[in-house]
């Protein structure tokens, strides 16, 4: 746009000169043509350009509109500003309704100048006005082909992509576009809260809740006064049964928009998902509403408020319509208990707690399964499983052990006592690990499993050797698990075995040829050892192409890039690794270690050592301790 101006204000600069010459009749229409340039002609040709659009009368209009044309195009011939030139003719057919010439004029500014944005914000709007969608993306990608840093572009081309060809894909590439740059050019912070606004958006309609909750959490960071993304957080959190964040920011919501049902719904589900009194008090607010949500809030009121009739033959027609909703299996549970059904309670209460479970919703599952247990008659012991699973995925090993061995009691399946031993294994209580796995070997000695977890716990242990060959028993057993293969090649890797480890490896991706890890591994493999750089980099772009928002296969991309001398492409992939898995909650000393290392290759010796230092405060490795005196040199 500022060029534009510019070049509008060179002109009336030129033209105000022209009109001042010592021959005045040389420059007014029907003057002496011999003594004019491209410039003057350049200049008459905006200045009735100008009076076109300011006319009103048509027949005028299109005289000047004519006028335009003759000049601008004895301005095309010689002139050094052609492409502008061409440009204003363009915008000029346009003005005559004459679009294939405005076109072709726009094309030939863009030959002259590929970077003049201005004919391709004509091309575009052109083939918007005639709905070819795709012809108007394909203009502003060659475009961004030329400038592809200019935001105001990519941002345009993301909003086309979702709005007008319903490609969610290539829209969230171009945000991402966005937010990439953001990190190092100054960027309007509209643009960035408008991006990850949209993203959210578009993952929100993918069912993608999560990462839909990361995008509107970033435009609450940028912007706490955007009520719409306090909302959308609200809602996704709740989509997921992420009932913490759902409570907190609907209850933020509400304080500035204290009548929103929605958020008084969301309110009502929480609180009755945590068996709070409070969940009648939102639920009553919501059930007037003639909507799903006002039916199913109805039944929730009538439940709470022991109207057992009415909520049942509510809640019946809302579990036909959806059949994964918590609440409402709570409380058919509770409605069947009531009733003095205690068998069918007992199935019910297990059904919703299996619900919430996979939910992950571990407190409100473990409620319920207690629920369960108290129900159970002698024969029900499937709610052992189900508490034992709960009390795992809560970290209380010893707890979900007793669990796990009372349903072993009654159903004597091996797998459960491998688990168990397993379980010890992670509480690094080695020794009953290994009794459990010793005893199902003897039960079933030809089970690769407790071959396999023994050799797994070895690794833990680090007897790299006794775990090898452990786990070669597993797989001589059963030669078509990738887990077994992926476990054997550590223990060949930690014994220096890179060749063993190769082939195990290469073993794990053809038993399982969608194994994002595997094939991780091998690449990380090559990178680690500098060979092979072409096959890694193949083998970690098929990775990334199972899981593309995995930080540990970034890490590996850049690694390579490191050892390809590509160090700012390498620095790209690992800072982005970085924030995946800061964003998870899993960072890993070595990414660290790795972003120092390029840093110390592009001469920011600072970064470098900031890195270092992050890296040796997580792992105090005598590796990392000697880069950072040496740098410090």
């Amino acid at each position: 746009m500022k060029k534009i101006v510019l070049i509008l204000i060179s002109s009336f600069i030129l033209f105000s000169c022209a009109s001042t010459a010592a021959n005045p009749e040389a420059d007014k229409p029907g003057g002496n043509d011999t003594e004019k340039n491209s410039w003057t002609y350049y200049s008459e040709g905006l200045h009735y350009k100008n009076l076109a659009v300011s006319s009103k009368e048509p027949q005028e209009r299109s005289m000047y509109l004519d006028k335009a044309i003759e000049l601008l195009e004895k301005a095309a011939v010689d002139g050094e500003e052609s492409g502008r030139v061409y440009y204003h003719l363009a915008e000029v057919y346009y003005l005559k309704g004459e679009s294939t010439k405005s076109i072709d004029n726009a094309e030939l500014s863009i030959q002259k100048d590929q970077g003049f944005y201005p004919p391709y914000e004509r091309l575009y709007t052109i083939h918007m006005d005639r709905k070819e969608y795709e012809k108007a993306a394909e203009v502003l990608e060659r475009y961004l082909k030329a400038e592809p840093g200019d935001v105001n572009a990519l941002y345009t081309l993301g909003i086309h992509y979702y709005r007008y060809l319903n490609d969610g894909a290539r829209a969230l590439k171009k945000f991402e576009s966005i937010i990439k740059l953001s990190a190092s050019v100054d960027i309007a912070p509209d643009y960035i809260e408008n991006a990850y606004y949209v993203s959210g958006y578009i993952y929100f309609t993918k069912n993608e809740f999560r990462k839909s909750f990361k995008c509107y959490k970033k435009v609450f960071d940028l912007n706490p006064n955007n009520m719409n993304a306090v909302s959308m957080l609200a809602i996704t959190a709740m989509s997921e049964y992420n009932i913490r964040d759902a409570e907190k920011y609907s209850l933020i919501y509400l304080e500035s928009n204290p009548n929103e049902v929605n958020m008084h719904y969301i309110l009502g589900l929480v609180y009755y998902l945590n068996g709070d009194e409070r969940a009648i008090e939102y639920l009553a607010r919501v059930m007037k509403s003639k909507s799903f949500e006002g039916f199913y809030a109805s039944g929730l009121f009538y439940e709470l408020s022991g109207d057992t009739d009415r909520a049942e033959n509510v809640l019946k027609s809302v579990m036909k319509m959806r059949n994964d909703l918590v609440p409402a299996f709570i409380a058919v549970s509770r409605i069947n208990l009531k009733k003095g059904d205690r068998k069918t309670a007992y199935r019910n209460f297990i059904d919703a707690g299996t619900i919430a479970y996979r939910k992950g919703l571990f407190d409100v599952a473990d409620r319920l399964f207690f629920k369960a247990l108290e129900l159970k008659e002698e024969s029900d012991i499937d709610v052992y499983y189900f508490l034992a699973r709960t009390q795992e995925e809560k970290k209380n090993y010893a707890m979900a052990i007793s669990y796990y061995n009372r349903y072993y009691s009654a159903t004597k399946e091996i797998d459960i006592l491998i688990h168990s031993g397993y379980l010890y294994g992670v509480q690094k209580k080695y020794g009953r690990a290994y009794d459990y796995f010793n005893n199902a070997m003897k039960i079933d000695p030809e089970n690769p499993s407790p071959y396999f977890f023994t050799g797994l716990v070895q690794v833990w242990e680090e007897k790299y050797k006794e775990a090898n060959e452990n786990i070669a028993k597993a797989i001589k057993i059963k030669n078509d698990v990738e887990a077994y293969y992926f476990y054997y090649a550590l223990t060949w890797e930690k014994m220096n075995k890179v060749e063993n480890a190769e082939d195990a490896l290469k073993a794990a991706i053809r038993t399982n040829p969608t194994s994002g890890r595997s094939m991780n591994y091998l690449a990380y493999l090559y990178a680690d050892k500098n060979i092979k750089l072409d096959d890694a980099y193949t083998l970690v772009i098929r990775a990334l192409d199972l899981e593309p928002e995995n930080g540990a296969y970034l890490d590996t991309l850049g690694w390579i890039c490191f050892r390809q001398q590509k160090y700012d492409t390498a620095l790209e992939h690992t800072l982005l690794a970085e924030e995946k898995l800061t964003e998870e909650d899993s960072m890993d000393p070595v990414v660290y270690d790795h972003i120092g290392d390029i840093y110390m290759k592009l001469g920011k010796k600072d970064k470098a050592l900031q890195y270092w230092e992050k890296a040796f405060n997580m792992n105090s490795d005598k590796t990392i301790e000697e880069k950072i005196k040496g740098a410090a040199k």
